[in-house]
């Protein structure tokens, strides 16, 4: 098993950034919470969140993974979301529960940067970037192993 190193950066201050390692194995829902700590954000679970491989916040140009419950929950509104793609002049694209997806099936390449937007209301926006592959040790993960700047207050 490969670790993964991402750099994570607040998009409004990439002074501010936070080296984050986290297994293969393990799911975007599992960096969304490495990030949480990282940061010092609260991590309530009522706040939504989702990840833009585009790194474009709702541009349905790439995949989406999101919290678990923003994916539409009825089949009027799964229906919905279809129509409103298609209006859009695309097709429905590709959107998974982060919970679903683990680090290693991204087929991540060097330098390449996504967007973490957390809370939909207050639209905390993140860019990750994958830096490199690690070897595991024993300990924890995902794990902060490197640190820059003051994390900003949540509320």
């Amino acid at each position: 098993m490969k670790t993964f190193i991402f750099k994570v950066k607040l998009k409004y201050d990439k002074r501010v950034w936070r080296k984050i390692e986290i297994l293969g194995s393990q799911t975007l829902d599992d960096l969304h919470m490495a990030i949480q700590e990282a940061f010092n954000f609260d991590a309530d679970p009522t706040h939504l969140y989702s990840f833009f491989m585009s790194g474009k916040a709702w541009d349905h140009s790439d995949y989406e993974y999101y919290h678990p419950d923003a994916e539409p929950q009825t089949p009027l509104q799964k229906k919905m979301e279809t129509m409103l793609s298609m209006i859009r002049g695309s097709h429905p694209e590709p959107r998974l529960p982060a919970t679903k997806v683990k680090i290693e099936s991204l087929n991540l390449k060097p330098k390449q940067k996504f967007l973490y937007l957390f809370d939909y209301g207050d639209q905390w926006e993140f860019e990750v970037e994958y830096i490199k592959e690690g070897s595991p040790e024993k300990t924890i993960y995902p794990r902060i192993i490197d640190s820059r700047g003051e994390a900003p207050e949540q509320y």
